[in-house]
């Protein structure tokens, strides 16, 4: 019995070797992974926190007033208590009212480690291929009246902590950032809590961070200090790729448009999509439990496969994911939703307008010779104007609706910017300006030398009752009426003779 178990565990053990081998699980050493970029780096870890991130407070201890520094961050707040914004002591950082620590630096010239443990160094080239910002923070928020770990002087509703992370170009412009407002309750030691933020960015010239903690007493007090939350330790960490990255030419453009079904995506918006398809296929493997220890990445392929890399054992549950992963229909999916978060639906009245300059645009004013002026005057002369415009009107819509064709796949959206394009050329064929300068009545000064006063008699001679009198509808009235006053007498007067005879 013992060894029937024995043979079945090392052929579910050989399955799962062939299995890895055959969907390329392998190790992906392209990245370079660095330590933590802030300046606490180094700063032993606060014995309150079971995070183990490096530590906040150092050297000095005390009050943290507005516009100062402690260990490498900038301290500043909207509102000081007990002309404070806040304190450093036990290894943490404490806020009153609120406090804000702020922390900037390069990208550049970062040193990392690949899987395989080898040396790398950030640079331009480097950064431009996308990088992944990664943030740790150790937090203990205690101080508030519902808190299952009260501490101190328990007041107010919960507090906040508030994580912001900007990556800029080196002239300064965000690039991308992620802000994460937490109000998690949190005790000292065991109960201290640690919090996960990341940021993954696939365009180029990222070149420098700003990251910022801002601590928010519930309360509000402005007299009693140190009700705020406590940052026990904080990291953040660089991934970059180990290879300088080249620009994808035009041609690569299209063909990488082609392959993901889209028309006309940026270098990078084509990024975004790829690395959003490869994040949300990465999740569905993740949330199928991975070993400990272990990362799973995947990468899309140029015929829109998947290849999948691990860095540690896979069990059953990876392998019954990862089968689903590699179809077409989850890929598909996957590769649909990302596209409508990254590109921004344009509404089919813009893009009609779009083409239609691109059309015009392309038609360059030509020079005519004196003789085929002279032919073209003659011509128009010839034949009736309206159906020279008419056969121009067609040519320029045949030329328009190529462009569409070629720019718009979709069928429904193809006919809807068409319809378009036809109302809108219908309406300029019908040109109001000849209208705008046109003389409708002479002018006519009737009030010569100023004279605002005319005694004429306009209507001479004719009054109210002699215009009625002559009306034809009052005159067919007033026949009508006699009849009607006949009828009513010679209804009477027969009445009057029935009664004589009886």
């Amino acid at each position: 019995m013992r060894w029937s178990w024995l043979i079945i565990l090392i052929l579910i053990w050989l399955l799962l070797c062939w299995f890895a081998n055959s969907v390329g699980l392998a190790d992906e050493n392209d990245t370079a992974y660095s330590e933590n970029l802030l300046p606490n780096v180094g700063t032993t870890t606060s014995n309150k926190s079971n995070g183990n991130l490096d530590g906040v407070q150092s050297g000095s201890t005390g009050a943290l007033t507005n516009n100062s520094t402690h260990n490498g961050f900038t301290i500043t707040c909207q509102t000081q208590v007990s002309n404070a914004c806040g304190n450093a002591f036990n290894g943490e950082i404490e806020g009153s009212h609120d406090l804000t620590l702020k922390a900037t630096g390069s990208l550049v010239g970062v040193t990392g480690t690949d899987d395989d443990g080898n040396s790398h160094t950030s640079t331009q080239k480097k950064l431009d291929g996308g990088i992944v910002i990664e943030n740790e923070i150790s937090m203990q928020s205690c101080e508030w009246s519902g808190s299952a770990y009260q501490c101190g002087n328990s007041a107010g509703i919960n507090d906040s902590y508030t994580l912001n992370i900007k990556v800029k170009n080196d002239e300064g412009e965000v690039i991308d950032e992620v802000t994460t407002i937490r109000y998690n309750d949190a005790g000292y030691n065991s109960n201290s809590r640690k919090f996960t933020d990341s940021l993954n960015i696939t365009s180029t010239k990222s070149n420098n961070f700003e990251w910022s903690m801002t601590l928010v007493d519930g309360s509000g007090s402005t007299t009693s200090a140190l009700r705020g939350p406590n940052l026990l330790g904080a990291e953040m960490k660089l991934q970059f790729p180990t290879d300088d990255y080249e620009p994808l030419t035009a041609t690569e453009i299209t063909e990488i448009n082609n392959a993901l079904g889209t028309t006309d995506l940026t270098e990078n918006e084509i990024w975004e999509v790829v690395s959003g398809i490869e994040a949300k296929l990465s999740e569905k493997i993740y949330d199928a439990g991975i070993p400990e220890g272990t990362k799973i990445q995947v990468e899309l392929q140029e015929n829109m496969t998947v290849k999948v890399y691990s860095s540690g054992p896979v069990n059953e549950e990876m392998i019954e994911v990862i089968e689903e992963v590699e179809t077409q229909a989850t890929i598909v999916a996957a590769k649909q939703e990302v596209i409508k978060e990254v590109v921004k639906e344009e509404k089919p009245e813009t893009i009609a307008s779009k083409i239609i300059e691109e059309s015009k645009k392309e038609e360059a004013p030509k020079e005519e010779k004196k003789e085929e002026k002279e032919v073209a005057a003659k011509t128009e002369t010839e034949t009736p104007k309206k159906n020279i415009q008419k056969k121009k009107l067609a040519a320029n819509i045949d030329k328009v609706n190529d462009k569409i064709d070629n720019q718009i796949r979709d069928v429904a959206k193809n006919l809807e910017i068409k319809s378009i394009v036809k109302l809108q050329a219908m309406e300029s064929d019908i040109d109001l300006a000849a209208y705008t300068q046109q003389a409708f009545y002479k002018p006519k000064d009737i009030y010569i030398g100023n004279n605002l006063v005319d005694n004429r008699d306009i209507y001479n001679s004719i009054s109210l009752a002699s215009y009625v009198a002559n009306d034809p509808v009052n005159i067919k009235e007033q026949k009508l009426q006699d009849i009607n006053l006949n009828k009513q007498r010679l209804i009477l007067e027969i009445e009057q003779l029935k009664n004589e005879k009886t």
